[in-house]
């Protein structure tokens, strides 16, 4: 089954983008009276019929429609900072796509190598990504922040920064999603955004987080965790994370 995205359809948009049409209609030939599946970025999965197959703006009408699909049971924010090479980051932005993240945060730490973002390209990678894992929810893109702006904001849930260096009270990630007392997520599939489980972690730049962020960070009541033994490149790092909360919440 492919899927096709429309960011107005659950306003009552009944037209696929130029883009999305000409893949519909050019590349799959699909045709007046044929069915297609759209997924609105939020979550929901409509099976609509095709009534016009014009190649720059199929027109449609929705048959039914399915709320949660391919959603997780768990609410999750990566705010990772950007390596120098913004490949990377591309792919780390995809891959956690399709294991389940619902916001990603660029930051800029005192170390960073990089200090511009452009957000365009990930965030039709984002698009991208949902569809081909057929995810009905797209994750959101925030704009770039510095770490200590971050740090400054409110942030419910649980806190959990990754830092090489080692530090008193640094506990293995899977203790501190295991000791966080989430109640059992697979009982609340299904449930709305504000009742789901909330994990925010944060992946520094090359050099890591400097001292004055990571005591920024402890004063704000964020625990510090381990991924393990091996030094992982920033990218490495966060799809990691992204995952451990993936598998904790799957069990």
């Amino acid at each position: 089954m492919e899927l096709f995205y429309s960011k107005d359809i659950s306003d009552g948009g009944r037209v696929l983008d130029a883009d999305e049409s000409s893949h519909c209609v050019r590349v799959l030939r699909h045709r007046r009276g044929d069915t297609i599946h759209v997924v609105d970025g939020h979550g929901l999965l409509y099976r609509c019929t095709i009534v016009d197959d014009d190649p720059r703006g199929v027109l449609f009408d929705v048959d039914e429609w399915v709320e949660n699909y391919g959603t997780h049971d768990y609410w999750l924010r990566m705010a990772v900072c950007p390596p120098k090479n913004i490949d990377r980051f591309e792919w780390f932005a995809e891959k956690a796509t399709e294991i389940g993240v619902d916001v990603i945060t660029p930051l800029f730490g005192d170390y960073s190598e990089r200090r511009i973002f452009k957000p365009e390209r990930i965030e039709r990678l984002l698009v991208a990504a949902a569809k081909q894992s057929h995810k009905g929810a797209i994750p959101q893109l925030d704009e770039a922040l510095t770490v200590t702006e971050f740090l400054q904001q409110d942030h419910d849930g649980l806190k959990l920064i990754c830092y090489c260096d080692e530090a008193t009270g640094k506990i293995d990630i899977k203790e501190a999603l295991s000791a966080a007392g989430f109640a059992d997520a697979r009982q609340k599939a299904g449930a709305d955004r504000a009742s789901k489980p909330k994990v925010t972690i944060m992946i520094g730049p090359e050099g890591d987080f400097s001292r004055a962020e990571v005591a920024l960070a402890l004063e704000r009541g964020w625990q510090p965790v381990s991924l393990g033994d091996s030094r992982l490149r920033i990218e490495t790092a966060a799809l990691v994370a992204t995952t451990a909360v993936y598998l904790h919440f799957s069990r």
